[in-house]
């Protein structure tokens, strides 16, 4: 069964491809702030339910599938947490290109935010840290949640990120 770091894991992975060819076990750990044993469990979750490819060589996303998962299954396995207004990172429509935010933005709670606005939950604990030092990261992940809390505007917009970042048309 899925838990909510393999889907941070797959998104995490495909960063990283995007910029080398491979990635270890051991960057994608410290990339995504998570032990090499909670990403070695997830890395075998994800292949068994058949959203990554793994090869001795190298792990690769499978793109389609993890997609159609995200688009049609993510907000009803992994609902949204609220909580009350703090400091934080943006996510969701606040953080997504594109799109315009009229009241206070959703925010995964961090100190060291920018913002300020209701807390959402994010899928992990270390999804803010490792949000707050990069960018593309920053975005998937909000698209993510857009795709968990959003509206049918916010939900498209969040698949159009996502579907930039894994190279899909």
């Amino acid at each position: 069964m899925l838990k909510p770091q393999d889907i941070y894991a797959v998104l995490g992975l495909q960063v990283l491809l995007r910029r080398q060819p491979a990635v270890t076990l051991a960057q994608l750990s410290a990339f995504l702030r998570l032990s090499g044993s909670e990403t070695h469990a997830a890395m075998a979750r994800l292949q068994a339910c058949q959203l990554i490819a793994a090869t001795a060589e190298a792990r690769k996303p499978l793109n389609l599938n993890f997609l159609e998962f995200v688009e049609h299954g993510l907000r009803y396995v992994y609902p949204a947490e609220y909580g009350p207004p703090t400091r934080g990172l943006a996510t969701a429509a606040a953080a997504v290109e594109g799109l315009g935010v009229t009241g206070p933005p959703l925010v995964w709670p961090l100190e060291s935010g920018g913002a300020f606005g209701p807390a959402l939950a994010p899928l992990y604990r270390s999804v803010p840290e490792a949000c707050a030092a990069d960018p593309t990261l920053h975005s998937g992940m909000a698209a993510l949640d857009c795709l968990r809390v959003g509206r049918p505007r916010e939900r498209e917009a969040g698949m159009r990120t996502l579907r930039e970042l894994f190279g899909v048309a």
